[in-house]
């Protein structure tokens, strides 16, 4: 697709950011639609929720993106808007390891377009640990965490509604610990990595790469009516055993879809199986 002839050549994106998310988000935008990328001044996304949990997310996180990205038109004078959400965890087996959701969405309100695309990651600093005053371990847990580059955050182990924010030494944590710790009933602080796109670097990469994904996307159009964003929406479980014919939990088939008209496209696996092993059949448990 040539970014001169896509519907979107020349057209004005509004961003709902915070967190300088422009840097990550525009290029793709520009060079592959030849669009521009705008950040949304003014705007409070931090009432939708915040990655050191004083403030919750009223909804999923998917949810969250597409209200952040409606957001934009009650502040900026713009058809188009996207929006972004990051979750960060341990791994549920791997409790030592930690691995990030990223979403973003696009939303075009004349086109009805509404596209959304997710990016999982394991290339994080997030973590959470938690240290009482005078714990010799603090500036190594800081340093760990990647200051200066990364921020850090700070709060009382039984009352997050005060995060401490914009620490960028291990000094600066140390003195948090020491002001927090003693103020929690159990006389614990906690101590996580800044989540916050403008503060972590590994975080704004993940932003970056979805972004890439998301441009990628609304550069395929609609076959049907020529709508940007044509692309996966589905792939149904369903591919018959081999020995009984019986469907199974194997994918039977990618879907892909529009979100403007609901034209839908299957297409078949790309390693062009026709049946699952039969090892896999529900009719064999």
């Amino acid at each position: 697709m040539i970014a001169s002839a896509h519907p979107y050549a020349g057209a004005v994106i509004g961003l709902a950011t915070m967190h300088d998310k422009g840097r990550a988000v525009a290029p793709p935008f520009r060079r592959l639609l030849g669009a521009r990328v705008l950040e949304v001044t003014g705007l409070d996304t931090d009432q939708l929720g915040t990655f050191s949990g004083d403030i919750a997310r009223p909804a999923s996180p998917v949810e969250v993106t597409d209200l952040k990205a409606r957001m934009t038109f009650e502040a900026m004078d713009v058809d188009c808007a996207i929006a972004s959400e990051g979750s960060y965890a341990p791994i549920d087996r791997v409790p030592l390891n930690a691995a990030g959701v990223e979403i973003m969405t696009f939303v075009d309100r004349k086109r009805g377009v509404v596209v959304t695309e997710t990016l999982t990651t394991q290339r994080t600093n997030w973590r959470m640990q938690r240290f009482a005053a005078g714990d010799p371990r603090v500036e190594d847990a800081a340093t760990a965490l990647g200051l200066p580059r990364c921020g850090a955050i700070v709060m009382r182990n039984d009352d997050w509604s005060h995060p401490v924010k914009n620490l960028s030494t291990a000094a600066e944590v140390r003195a948090a610990i020491e002001s927090e710790a003693p103020q929690s009933r159990d006389g614990l602080a906690v101590l996580i990595p800044d989540m916050r796109a403008h503060r972590n670097p590994w975080r704004m990469m993940a932003i970056r790469a979805l972004a890439w994904r998301l441009a990628r996307r609304l550069a395929h159009l609609c076959p049907s009516c020529g709508a940007p964003g044509w692309g996966h929406v589905h792939s149904p479980r369903g591919l018959p055993c081999e020995s009984c014919g019986e469907p199974t939990d194997w994918i039977a088939a990618h879907v892909d879809g529009c979100s403007a008209c609901g034209h839908a496209e299957a297409r078949p696996r790309p390693d062009g199986r026709r049946t699952a092993s039969k090892l896999s059949c529900r009719a064999r448990r």
